[in-house]
């Protein structure tokens, strides 16, 4: 309806229906009463500016909303799955003092390497699931992925008593099923949604998801571990309802173009090893090294220090899982705001968390504090991870850039036990949690500094928008 209201002086405040606002004075429409400027008008001006709160509060709520609301989002069901199984063997970090302890006779860095097992299988199992998306449906490498998880978590549940043979089984099952599995859980994704803006959202739910799951699930490792540390394997009972989902609710997917053919010979392969994607294979790298520095060595540090038991260590890994969901979930604001530099940052607060829990760490609280630092940067990192690949390579081999990027990845954390113990053992002289810890913080600086440096010469990993500053 049209608002009607009288006309007093030249200029002209537009209100809500009913109410008028001239310069010399103010006169409510309809019932004659005038007032004088500076005197606050009772009923429909107050009124007024109540709707105008209310429609505030509405259109916030709306964009909340909308920034939720996304394409084929049933999907993401069986994603958030694949999502929290093709990485959950790092929550087992928790239980790393115990099997120590239950292994007395084996070597520390043994026991650290059962850690890091998965992610050196995962590197053939990931080169071979981009391999096979050219023949095989992506569906039928995700159902087999996770039956070969299922096997594998189940063997410490099996033998209450495993020998440290059994326990790497374990370890290579589960790591072969995560290396077909991850690159599964991005293709989808990266091949489903066309929109930039979708799949930036996609991949920060995704990755957001897995750290919600994480964090259940690091919660329920430490518990089960209470009773007996073989009981914390019981998590991979939750393969069996990810597998139904995928199997009734996932499409069977495209099948990608093959690297080497007759016709376009190697064209495939220059494709996927541009300039950029190696920069960004070889960076991934080196920071999943450094990162995984400290899933192997939180546990050790309060154990040393006396701050806890395997339920204390697990509050410090959930917490860090329920920063970095945060961090997934506001991802495609935050990667806007920052723009090329969303990487920087990320690694910089890597490196303020474990040098803080290195340095400062002699409390429970400053370790949580330097947890949170950590889930932050490693929120930004591992979502920055496929979203950079998905971006720079061309959709036609995008799953086998994914699964490239994660072979890179998956060994530069198989390395790290390795890499890190021997460079404190050259620096220090002796190994130690703190200390590792020190050289992984000083490693994510430096990687800090790199990318900063890199962005002045415009061949940094960041791709995002460029700020005004930026030209």
């Amino acid at each position: 309806m049209r608002r009607r209201c009288r006309l007093v002086g030249k200029r002209l405040f537009r209100a809500p229906q009913g109410t008028c606002l001239p310069a010399g004075r103010r006169r409510f429409a309809g019932r004659g009463a005038e007032f004088p400027a500076g005197m606050r008008m009772p009923g429909a001006f107050a009124l007024g500016r109540s709707t105008q709160g209310g429609w505030a509060v509405k259109e916030m709520l709306g964009r909340f909303v909308a920034y939720f609301k996304i394409e084929h989002a049933l999907f993401l069901v069986p994603i958030f799955g694949f999502a929290i199984y093709d990485s959950v063997f790092s929550a087992f970090s928790s239980i790393l003092a115990v099997l120590g302890d239950a292994y007395p006779d084996v070597p520390r860095t043994t026991i650290q390497m059962i850690l890091s097992v998965p992610p050196m299988v995962s590197i053939p199992g990931t080169l071979l699931s981009g391999f096979l998306s050219s023949y095989v449906r992506k569906k039928l490498i995700a159902e087999f992925a996770l039956a070969v998880i299922f096997v594998g978590g189940m063997i410490p549940v099996v033998f209450q008593t495993p020998s440290i043979e059994a326990m790497f089984a374990c370890s290579a099952c589960v790591g072969l099923g995560q290396g077909l599995l991850h690159p599964m859980a991005n293709a989808f994704i990266c091949q489903g949604w066309e929109d930039d803006g979708q799949r930036s959202r996609a991949l920060g739910f995704k990755q957001a998801f897995n750290f919600v799951g994480e964090a259940l699930v690091a919660l329920c490792v430490g518990f089960l571990a209470l009773s007996h540390w073989g009981n914390a394997f019981l998590v991979y009972l939750g393969v069996v309802p990810v597998f139904l989902f995928a199997h009734f609710v996932l499409p069977k997917g495209g099948l990608d173009k093959r690297l080497v053919d007759r016709r376009n010979h190697a064209a495939g392969l220059k494709e996927l090893f541009k300039p950029k994607t190696v920069y960004l294979f070889v960076l991934f790298f080196f920071a999943m090294m450094f990162l995984y520095g400290f899933h192997t060595n939180i546990a050790m540090l309060m154990q040393e220090r006396h701050l806890g038991t395997t339920a204390d260590v697990s509050l410090v890994t959930s917490s860090i899982s329920v920063v970095s969901f945060l961090v997934g979930i506001a991802y495609g604001k935050m990667s806007q705001k920052l723009g090329r530099y969303t990487l920087v940052v990320g690694f910089a607060c890597l490196a303020c968390g474990m040098l803080s829990v290195s340095l400062l760490g002699h409390s429970f609280a400053m370790v949580l504090v330097g947890g949170v630092l950590f889930g932050i940067g490693s929120g930004i990192q591992q979502i920055s991870t496929i979203y950079y690949i998905s971006k720079t390579a061309d959709k036609k081999v995008v799953t086998m850039a994914i699964s490239v990027c994660v072979s890179f990845v998956s060994l530069g954390a198989t390395l790290s036990p390795l890499v890190i113990n021997g460079l404190q053992m050259l620096l220090f002289g002796a190994e130690g949690a703190a200390s590792s810890l020190l050289v992984a913080g000083c490693g994510f600086a430096a990687l800090a500094l790199l990318e900063g440096v890199s962005h002045n010469a415009s061949k940094g990993a960041g791709i995002g928008p460029k700020r005004p500053w930026q030209g």
